[in-house]
């Protein structure tokens, strides 16, 4: 860019940041330079004036359509508009470039794929990319992700271990907190839980769990530090019902003549507050008494050295209140066979893939209409409504009436249980009652990859996607050893 084009495009960022985008177009239009619009671009992208960028790159590119970096960044932009196809037809076009640099094309589209689900694809673009460039070691933790998301665990297992290995000879693991938990988790899958859990420990370097580590104005309790005779505060660090599946944990504490005292979630607080006298319930953080030493439960595993072989000493057999059992048993039919229904988990990052659509589960309930079905949600949205009310053996419950002593109470006297991955799954488990839980092809990081059954719930059976985001094969399945039953 010469001098004079530099001076009238900087007069035209001016004129910009004015809000003057009239004057500014009429000074680009006689520069007709392509990176003046390009400059200008990324100026309207930071104002947030994203179609205006989004012209201004198009001007870029008419002007010269092998100038690579304009696309690039609109392809961002329509994807943050919320058009994924449409930047992956901008990234497209981009590729007819002839350039060094088509990497990031590459691993862009992966991205833009991988959006919508679209992971085979996705793995094609993302080993091209680090094909072209090895040093992009991002690729590769994608490559190992979308792996492991179809089911490829023992080659996802290589590739995270690749990176790994890679990152430590240049000393730049702490840039891939991300991938270190990630194999920690997949580890765990796998039946490795003694190094998983040592693993595991590198979540707190991840964006999304920095926030959780709490700072309760004590020492951090360390591994191997005797505190027998001290008080120990334990926090509740992630989903209910991880939560359900460690509070064994706390026993284990208690065995080492530490003093319990465990911040668990509101809503888990009634049916945990008399499991064990020697455990000191909590739910509100500014009613917690004193004590020397914090850590979070998802550290415990780690802390006691738990493995394969230990895992079912954390069992805790849930007893739910007697009332509530008899309440239940009065309302269920005697006629039928009763089975608890759960299909959908929580909106966090992560849980809406467990979700199973409504409309598919409803195939239950018109191949078996000699079962009673009692939904084990606490809330529904209208279009649920009116479709479970299409169904003579269906019933569903709001509000407290389905809290989680409430669950606990019905699980108790339902045959069988068919839950999707999700904290209902875990509180039927632990009332001992049989229970099916339906999963997805890549499972959560409790569910054994290699077996349909759980170490730690011995009335658990699995039922697994056969293939990436199929539920259709694994309700099919189920609906027929409903017959057997």
């Amino acid at each position: 860019m010469s001098n004079n084009d530099l001076e009238k495009t900087n007069l035209a960022i001016v004129k910009i940041k004015e809000n003057k985008i009239d004057e500014a177009e009429a000074i680009l239009s006689k520069i007709k330079n392509p990176k003046s619009y390009f400059n200008a671009a990324i100026i309207l992208e930071k104002m947030n004036k994203l179609d205006l960028a989004i012209k201004f790159y198009n001007s870029s590119i008419e002007i010269d359509s092998n100038y690579f970096p304009p696309f690039i960044n609109k392809s961002k932009l329509i994807e943050k508009k919320g058009n994924i196809l449409l930047a992956i037809e901008c990234l497209n076009t981009a590729l007819k470039i002839k350039i060094n640099l088509h990497y990031i094309t590459y691993y862009n589209l992966g991205n833009l794929y991988s959006k919508i689900l679209n992971y085979k694809i996705a793995l094609k673009f993302f080993i091209k990319s680090y094909k072209l460039n090895k040093e992009n070691l991002h690729a590769l933790h994608n490559i190992g992700n979308i792996l492991e998301e179809l089911g490829k665990f023992k080659f996802s297992l290589i590739v995270y271990n690749k990176l790994i290995d890679k990152a430590k000879k240049r000393n730049i693991i702490n840039n891939f907190p991300k991938t270190l938990l990630n194999r920690s988790l997949l580890l765990i899958k796998l039946g490795n839980y003694k190094d998983g859990f040592k693993d595991y420990e590198n979540r707190w370097l991840t964006p999304e769990f920095t926030n959780r580590k709490k700072n309760f104005g004590v020492e951090t309790w360390k591994k191997d530090q005797n505190i027998s005779g001290k008080t120990l505060l334990v926090y509740n660090e992630q989903g209910l019902g991880d939560t359900i599946y460690f509070f064994g944990c706390l026993k284990e504490l208690i065995k080492k003549n530490i003093k319990v005292i465990f911040l668990i979630q509101k809503s888990l607080k009634d049916l945990y507050q008399n499991i064990d006298k020697e455990i000191t319930i909590i739910s509100n953080e500014d009613k917690l008494p004193k004590f020397d030493y914090s850590i979070s439960l998802l550290s415990l595993p780690y802390y006691l050295d738990i493995d394969e072989k230990k895992i079912e000493n954390l069992r805790v057999k849930l007893k739910p209140e007697r009332a509530l059992v008899s309440n239940w048993k009065s309302i269920l039919s005697d006629n039928k066979k009763n089975i608890g229904i759960s299909w959908k988990s929580s909106q966090q990052k992560g849980s809406k893939n467990r979700s199973i659509d409504i409309n598919q589960i409803t195939y239950l309930f018109n191949e078996n209409k000699d079962v009673n079905f009692y939904c084990l949600h606490h809330e529904y949205e209208n279009n649920e409504k009116l479709i479970l009310n299409k169904f003579k053996n269906v019933k569903y419950y709001l509000g407290d009436k389905m809290n989680f002593a409430n669950t606990s109470a019905l699980c108790k006297n339902l045959e069988l249980v068919i839950s999707n991955d999700t904290s209902i799954a875990h509180i039927s488990c632990a009332t001992d009652t049989k229970t099916w839980i339906l999963s997805r092809k890549n499972p959560s990081w409790l569910c054994p990859i290699n077996s349909n059954k759980s170490i730690m719930y011995p009335s658990a059976k699995y039922f697994k996607q056969d293939k990436f985001n199929d539920w259709k094969s694994v309700i099919k399945k189920v609906s027929l050893d409903l017959k057997n039953l």
